[in-house]
């Protein structure tokens, strides 16, 4: 199998759909020799901030000397962006040999009627067969959607469970209540294991909790950490038990994406014989160095353009509160593609009062507001905001800079499947 016929192998897979469960993947797991069980993984889920956490533990483990395997969904641009070991993305070769071996499995699978792996499925069996042969010292693991049914979840142990923010989206999966969709995310949790989260309100501790207590896990919350500097240029700078520590990462929530991976580090590192070695140096260097693309990134200074992936209502209200920290009153042209699934009437409340002018796109997804869908909810939320919708074809790059004159910067948001594309233009065009 060529990367080519990979490629196109993988992506033919997600026409089928796919639905949640741990069936499938347990089933093309256990002819694949469960790879899975040989790894030490830190398990991830959350509504936002998962991403932002793992960069900052690899990047922490990388300084260490960790080889790292690195697993993350979707990916912005490249499809290799999503089985990484470090950061040195998976091979078009070896995508090649190891989507060669999954394939083998699922058809074997489907001709013995044991179903049909989705294309989440396949490329997850792929990470671990990968990792396993690549002898990495542990895994980062990022949950897709939810947790309980999440394919991810074939794992039975891992080093750390360690639970994001949560917040509502993919209610028509998780459920349109906090303490259900915290139920979903708190699956992850191992019998026996441990457990690292932020503190949440009443109803989602409870339910943490309470699993905890059903599967006799260690729980621990996150300190918070004190914010004492903020700066789009440089970042920012926030005190933890002590220690001041420094991210170039500038939106104000990443404060708090740092300090719960700072401390998951901390309790992994304590964990008895054989136990990770992570220098204070390490610790301080790691979480200054890494970043998360798409995540509140500035793609050009000159005019002043920037990207962040916020995609559901949480998201947005993070976004305001950085764009009001480091803008204040300033309008801005917000360049804005969401996806109709989407909470993006409530987005939209949050986002449109800092914009002068909007930039009305469709995301590259069949699940994409259409144009004239999202310029009627924006004038739902505000007749006096300008309005402008590019010409079919044309370069959306091209019209911000052509409004840019008119605002302090331009912000890209809306949804990652927008962000990735326009993040890949602005890239291009500095070379």
């Amino acid at each position: 199998m060529t990367y080519e016929e990979a490629v196109k192998y993988i992506r033919d897979t997600a026409a089928f759909g796919s639905k949640l469960g741990l069936d499938n993947i347990r089933t093309l797991m256990s002819l694949l020799g469960n790879p899975q069980e040989k790894l030490n993984i830190i398990h991830i889920a959350g509504t936002n901030g998962k991403g932002s956490v793992a960069s900052y533990i690899l990047s922490v483990l990388d300084m260490a000397g960790y080889r790292v395997g690195f697993y993350t969904s979707p990916e912005l641009v490249r499809f290799s962006e999503r089985i990484r070991i470090n950061y040195e993305e998976i091979s078009e070769n070896d995508i090649a040999v190891y989507t060669g071996r999954v394939y083998h499995a699922a058809k074997y699978m489907e001709e013995h009627e044991l179903g049909r792996p989705s294309e989440f499925e396949l490329v997850l069996a792929m990470a671990f067969c990968y990792f396993l042969e690549c002898r990495v010292s542990l895994v980062i693991l990022e949950v897709g959607l939810g947790g309980r049914l999440d394919a991810t979840n074939v794992i039975n142990h891992s080093l750390l469970s360690v639970i994001t923010r949560i917040s509502y989206d993919h209610m028509q999966y998780l459920g349109d209540t906090l303490p259900l969709i915290a139920a979903e995310k708190a699956a992850i949790i191992k019998p026996r294991g441990r457990v690292m989260t932020y503190r949440a309100d009443a109803g989602i501790m409870n339910v943490i909790k309470e699993t905890c207590r059903e599967k006799d896990a260690e729980l621990y919350i996150s300190e918070p950490a004190v914010r004492i500097k903020a700066s789009l240029a440089e970042g920012q700078v926030f005190t933890l038990s002590g220690k001041t520590y420094r991210t170039r990462m500038a939106g104000l929530y990443e404060v708090e994406n740092a300090a719960l991976a700072i401390q998951a580090i901390r309790l992994i590192a304590g964990q008895g014989k054989g136990r990770l070695r992570v220098s204070e140096k390490d610790m301080e260097l790691g979480i200054e160095r890494a970043g998360w693309p798409g995540r509140f990134e500035i793609l050009s200074s000159e005019p002043l353009v920037i990207a962040d992936g916020a995609h559901n209502e949480d998201g947005a209200r993070a976004l305001s509160e950085t764009l009001t920290e480091y803008f204040g009153e300033q309008k801005l042209i917000l360049c804005i593609g969401i996806l109709k699934d989407k909470q993006y009437k409530k987005m939209l409340e949050l986002l449109i009062p800092h914009a002068k002018k909007v930039i009305v796109c469709e995301v590259p997804n069949p699940r994409t507001l259409t144009m004239p869908e999202l310029e009627k909810a924006i004038r739902e939320v505000s007749r006096e905001v300008g309005i402008m919708i590019p010409d079919p074809g044309s370069d959306v790059t091209e019209c911000i800079k052509k409004l840019q004159p008119e605002a302090a910067a331009t912000v890209i948001c809306g949804s990652l499947y927008l962000v990735g594309p326009m993040r890949e233009r602005f890239i291009r065009s500095k070379q």
